[in-house]
């Protein structure tokens, strides 16, 4: 009763809340603003009480597109260049009616009716979570609003991560989607030999990090906060002296391509690098990568025991992903190799098709930040998603 008492207080004041903004950088209807278009905030709250944030961008009547980040960034990673070189943009000019949402965990994600944001319970989930309550929330609101059967979805990275949750946890959902379109997809891990020497680090210490982690009470990583704003912008800004070293720290992480990097893009985008997302997010990724198996998240035996009732987490059956999809990659990404990628493709029922992007260095995050984005790989989404609307 009281649980429903605050729903409703909840729902009752959603009118007066706006997403969160800071001071000197642009906010989604900002960006939109500057493109030429109007952008619309739209609150959802999932079915374990998050509220989270989706943006529309213009007033399209075409089928509707919705496109979900990857993990650090937010909503915004998809349209900080402009109209002439984002993908968003691309899309609304084409007729279709585009949506950018945001997961639990970013900054877009600043309430629960259950936890405040500084208990510790607030934090306790991993994209599964975000799979099994954010996507379909999103979805449902999205297909509610346009009164319509069917949508597209567009995820890069940790947003077909989610995806391949979503379609494997809750199977209904395949019917929704009228094909999905995944760029650096990350289900399997690439092997050994093929994980470079940073990542092999991180994966080393990671059981390490998380533990103590929790004793300190870090259970957020990369907030988005005034003071690291003014670092991003300072360390990787447009003409900083440290730009270079932000780029080469950069590419180790997402793969090394500067030629296809415009600097000044680059410089605008940073601060975004600040998205945030829950401690247990990164730790279940590393798992992902240390085991090579896409499962759900890994306790400890004797903890899955009780959860899962048995010693290691089970698989995400992708068998049950029934969805059209597509597969968009790259040969120099740190977080995919040809064979893990095959890998998926080879589990996925409705496989469209799997695709290298055709510039051998085109890396993780050129996939919205390259250049040469808009010749390489949009087109052949943009041809793909009329090909599907016809």
């Amino acid at each position: 009763m009281l649980a429903s008492f605050i729903l409703l207080l909840f729902v009752a004041e959603s009118w007066q809340r706006r997403p969160p903004s800071f001071k000197g950088l642009p906010t989604v209807k900002d960006l939109a603003t500057a493109a030429g278009y109007a952008s619309t905030d739209i609150e959802v709250i999932t079915e374990d009480g998050y509220s989270l944030w989706m943006h529309r961008l213009g007033n399209n009547t075409g089928p509707p597109v919705m496109m979900h980040h990857g993990v650090f960034v937010a909503s915004e990673c998809w349209i900080t260049r402009g109209p002439k070189k984002d993908l968003a943009f691309f899309l609304l000019k084409e007729g279709y009616d585009v949506w950018l949402t945001n997961q639990r965990g970013t900054v877009y994600n600043e309430y629960s009716l259950k936890y405040k944001r500084s208990n510790p319970n607030f934090w306790d989930f991993s994209f599964h979570e975000a799979g099994l309550y954010d996507l379909p929330a999103f979805m449902d609101k999205i297909l509610q609003i346009r009164g319509a059967e069917q949508l597209f979805y567009i995820g890069h990275s940790l947003g077909t991560t989610t995806f391949l949750v979503t379609m494997s946890m809750r199977p209904e959902y395949n019917s929704k989607i009228a094909a999905a379109i995944l760029l650096s997809p990350v289900a399997f891990a690439p092997s050994a030999r093929d994980i470079k020497p940073l990542m092999r680090l991180i994966l080393s210490s990671a059981d390490e990090l998380y533990s103590w982690g929790q004793k300190l009470g870090t259970y957020e990583i990369l907030p988005r906060t005034p003071p690291f704003i003014r670092f991003l912008k300072t360390f990787c800004g447009y003409k900083s002296m440290t730009q270079p070293l932000c780029l080469y720290l950069i590419g180790l992480y997402l793969g090394e391509n500067r030629s296809n990097i415009d600097e000044k893009d680059f410089g605008f985008h940073m601060p975004y690098f600040s998205g945030g997302t829950s401690a247990k997010t990164v730790y279940h990724i590393t798992q992902l990568f240390r085991k090579g198996d896409f499962k759900l998240f890994d306790y400890g035996r004797k903890v899955n025991q009780g959860v899962y009732g048995t010693e290691e987490p089970p698989f995400y059956n992708l068998d049950l992903v029934s969805a059209p999809v597509a597969l968009f990659w790259s040969y120099n990404d740190p977080l995919l190799s040809e064979e893990s990628v095959s890998r998926l493709a080879s589990r996925l029922p409705q496989l469209l098709f799997s695709k290298p992007v055709p510039d051998r260095q085109f890396t993780h995050s050129d996939m919205y930040l390259g250049k040469n984005a808009d010749k390489v790989l949009y087109p052949d989404i943009i041809n793909l998603l009329k090909s599907l609307t016809n």
